[in-house]
């Protein structure tokens, strides 16, 4: 597992080995793990946000664009 981003409201990390992304808000308890071309799709947009010098406000907002994937309670973390 490597930590990609993680502020007061989110928390994303990689899984190398299971070719995914696990997404949590913070403020909800909910998450979600992101695969296929939903994952590709996320790596591209972060990777835009990458290329400048993007405040956290800005980053987060890029995830709130996922939230309605957030379907799964967080229990451990």
């Amino acid at each position: 597992m490597n930590v990609m981003y993680n502020s007061d409201n989110y928390y994303v990390a990689e899984y190398p080995g299971q070719h995914g992304v696990e997404l949590v808000d913070k403020n909800t308890g909910r998450g979600t793990f992101l695969e296929g071309a939903v994952e590709a799709k996320f790596r591209a947009g972060m990777a835009r946000l990458a290329t400048g010098k993007p405040s956290e406000e800005s980053v987060d907002e890029f995830l709130e664009g996922y939230d309605a994937l957030l379907n799964q309670p967080v229990m451990l973390h």
